[in-house]
């Protein structure tokens, strides 16, 4: 099989161009996310111990505008949640706590479910691809009444090139998926235990 232009992959079998498009989408929600992830969803390990260590030294204004001074997600919800323990009560700081963490969730997971989609369904299209590529395949043999198998492996050789493009979205998709919820995970565990450290120190006094 002579090697394949671009408009030639695009013309073996209606799902290509599919795949295409579905893999452009792809690219474009990964550095949307990636810009959002890496903007917003920083868990700066420092500016807590600077926090923290204000409101052990009861200076919640304070540990408020360290807090005010982080970029990112977590660090708003620490100035939120230092905000309301200056004149809340306990569930007060509870509830915006609460609140700041289904945020958080909110945010980060947006359109990752577009992942998801896409690792699960590029494989079928590209199989459906494969399929109508051999089934053109073998019409074309009964229309033109003769060759012989090297020409019907020629044919099928090029209609499985769709399910390898489908199986390498699906792979592409299926990874990114999987590295933007851990990250997803690690977020909501930093916000939850500092949260909660912070909430322990205001409430009790006492630390972890």
């Amino acid at each position: 099989m002579h090697e394949l232009t671009f408009i030639e992959l695009m013309k073996i079998s209606l799902v290509m161009p599919v795949l295409l498009v579905l893999s452009i989408v792809l690219v474009m929600v990964f550095l949307e996310r990636w810009i959002f992830f890496t903007r917003m969803a920083r868990v700066d390990a420092s500016l807590f111990k600077r926090v923290k260590q204000a409101v052990r030294e009861k200076k919640l204004k304070e540990a408020q505008q360290i807090a005010s001074g982080g970029r990112g997600l977590l660090a708003q919800a620490l100035e939120a949640e230092l905000d309301a323990a200056q004149t809340g009560s306990r569930e007060e700081i509870d509830t915006v706590l609460t609140l700041y963490y289904q945020r958080v969730q909110a945010l980060l997971s947006r359109r990752l479910g577009i992942f998801g989609t896409l690792s699960f369904i590029s494989p079928l299209l590209g199989l459906l691809g494969t399929v109508l590529g051999v089934m053109r395949a073998f019409r074309d043999l009964a229309l033109s009444g003769s060759g012989g198998p090297t020409i019907v492996a020629a044919g099928i050789s090029e209609a499985l090139i769709a399910t390898a493009a489908g199986i390498a979205v699906a792979v592409s998709a299926a990874l990114i998926y999987n590295y933007f919820n851990f990250r997803l995970k690690y977020v909501l565990n930093s916000l939850n235990l500092f949260g909660q450290e912070i909430l322990l120190l205001v409430v009790s006094g006492k630390e972890i």
